[in-house]
């Protein structure tokens, strides 16, 4: 579980049979509060102040301890520390694995055709 105050570098992990991935939070350094007209001047100056800040969700995946990806889904944008529990990021975590999942037994298969060749 991601805890109520998160951080840059925290992460989980999910084992899905022989898969394990590790969901990482990291710093969204592109994402700005003036992009979007929903914030409040003291919404903008919590942000400048680093009181809360936009964070990505970035899943990397092993299969049986041989690495496959650092990078094989993500999700940016993320308004962590706003003012809520962060109790989000565990279901956007939890959407990102299975989309990671698909994606590295693709991976996965198409090592084993290669090396079948």
């Amino acid at each position: 579980m991601f805890s109520s105050y998160v951080c840059p570098g925290d992460s989980v992990m999910f084992e899905h049979g022989k898969f394990t991935f590790n969901v990482r939070l990291e710093y969204d350094d592109f994402s700005t509060p003036y992009e979007w007209e929903c914030y409040s001047d003291s919404d903008i100056t919590r942000w400048k102040n680093d009181d809360w800040f936009y964070g990505g969700l970035v899943v990397s995946v092993s299969y049986n301890g041989f690495h496959i990806s650092d990078n094989i889904a993500s999700l940016w944008g993320l308004e962590c520390n706003f003012g809520n529990d962060n109790s989000f990021l565990m279901e956007y975590a939890g959407e990102l694995v299975e989309e990671a999942r698909e994606e590295a037994e693709e991976l996965l298969e198409a090592v084993r055709i290669r090396l079948a060749a």
